[in-house]
């Protein structure tokens, strides 16, 4: 059974790519997916195909959290809720490892979400939460803020659990929970498979939201981690794509006798026939990814701005999705205001057809695990341009192996950097062409679907 959070099937991207590719090279095996989602307006919009091998779809939807409890299991009860709401908020406290206590006592509790979030029991806990840690600001400002912080937890920990062998997750945040939730319950084995390091990834973004009061961001962000830990901490086996992001994991708390290290694998019967790009006088830049403030696509356009003013006749295409159209918009309002004519949004568009038209492409996010867009575009003979983030550094320039650099990587945010770069695989194509071939020997030696998929299903037998 897989637990995904808020990707497949709904949206199109690395992580949805895998997971649609293990469950379709997978027809001897049954999946359900156990898919949580924050509203009900995405209830069902699935953008794949989904496999014949996934025999149920059970989707979760946050919001119904607050809705006064129409859609829960459970049966109300009126009682004095302060014991749960503070075996709850130890999900805050950064010391906390009594986690199985926490699952097995919330999810059979029996108690209603919205009538917890909604009592005097919860308003009474928040003000012992704020004079505890000296938070200096508006009552009902903590209140609803703790609210937004457990609520969902709650509301995760009070599902039914669908029937499974093995519980794997996608992610080590609110997927993490669900699947944390049936390992304890049923005693099944778990698996969780980050793809980046979560709590990093969302103290990232957390560091840059201006919806957080500065007196919870800390708390948020302790959060973040706190779920990671409870995922590790509850979990049979927790992998990870590359040795850094391993290391990561025990350093935030993972059992080191728990991790294995499963890179990335990629379809290479898809790649085989691109062929090299014969020159034409115009020098195309790809950029396969979605519109969303971690792929820091505001950096890419403006190191493109100044590569245009250096070296003419280039064109980027940026290629993807978008999760926040806010940002999508942004950035076409840069593009507008810089004039750059030579900036085509394509939307999705068919990976393999589109590389046959680069000659490089570029990766300018401020957080990654093992981009599976890096591994497409040199299992294609393109060479990358990218920041130092998740194994991009390992992929392309100090893999350890005979093959020998595949691209070049520069710090994350420096648009100056990236125009360098850029600007050396413009003026130089023999050498352009070369690190494409080896990326493209790498590829094919360490980082294939069948390696990746024969890894998995070692693990399943393990744990089973």
């Amino acid at each position: 059974m897989y637990d995904i959070e808020g990707c497949y099937p709904y949206t199109r991207g690395g992580v949805s790519t895998w997971a649609h590719q293990f469950i379709s090279s997978s027809p001897d095996t049954e999946f359900v997916l156990w898919t949580i989602l924050a509203n009900h307006d995405m209830e069902g919009k699935y953008v794949y195909d989904i496999p014949g091998n996934v025999v149920e779809i059970r989707e979760v939807f946050l919001e119904d959290a607050y809705l006064g409890g129409k859609k829960f299991f459970h049966k109300w009860k009126k009682k004095d809720y302060g014991d749960l709401i503070h075996l709850l908020g130890r999900m805050l406290d950064e010391k906390e490892d009594q986690w199985e206590e926490i699952i097995s006592r919330v999810h059979n509790s029996g108690y209603g979400v919205y009538e917890i979030a909604s009592s005097q029991d919860f308003l009474d806990y928040a003000m012992e939460f704020a004079a505890d840690r000296d938070i200096r600001m508006a009552l009902s400002d903590t209140f609803y803020g703790l609210r937004s912080i457990l609520i969902p937890i709650l509301h995760l920990l009070s599902q039914e659990i669908p029937a499974a062998d093995i519980y794997h997750a996608t992610a080590a945040g609110y997927g993490g929970i669900l699947v944390s939730l049936a390992g304890v319950i049923t005693g099944h084995p778990t698996i969780i498979t980050e793809h980046g390091i979560y709590p990093r990834e969302r103290e990232e973004e957390l560091m840059q939201a201006e919806w957080i009061p500065d007196s919870l961001r800390d708390v948020w962000i302790q959060f973040f981690y706190n779920l990671s830990r409870c995922a590790y901490d509850t979990c049979s086996r927790v992998t990870s794509l590359f040795r850094g992001a391993q290391a990561r994991q025990i350093m935030i708390g993972c059992d080191k006798d728990k991790t294995v290290v499963v890179p990335n694998g990629i379809q290479l019967d898809r790649f085989t026939g691109i062929p090299a790009r014969k020159p034409d006088g115009i020098i195309n830049i790809g950029a396969f990814v979605r519109f969303a403030p971690i792929k820091d696509l505001k950096t890419l356009i403006r190191a493109y701005y100044a590569l245009s003013l250096r070296v003419p006749n280039t064109h980027l295409y940026i290629m993807g999705g978008t999760d926040e159209p806010e940002y999508e918009t942004e950035c076409r309002e840069i593009i507008k205001q810089l004039g750059l004519d030579s900036v085509s949004i394509e939307g999705h568009v068919n990976t393999i057809e589109y590389l046959e038209r680069m000659d490089f492409t570029m990766l300018t996010s401020i957080s990654e695990g093992q981009p599976l867009a890096v591994l497409e575009s040199l299992a294609a003979g393109r060479p990358c341009v990218t920041t130092n983030v998740g194994c991009c550094k390992e992929l392309l320039e100090e893999a350890g192996d005979e093959f020998g650099t595949a691209g070049i990587v520069k710090n994350p945010m420096d648009a100056e950097g990236l125009a360098d770069a850029m600007e050396v695989l413009c003026l130089d194509r023999d050498k352009c062409v070369t690190y494409g071939r080896n990326g493209m020997a790498r590829v094919f030696k360490y980082y294939t679907h069948e390696l990746m998929m024969s890894r998995y299903f070692d693990i399943y037998k393990e744990v089973l």
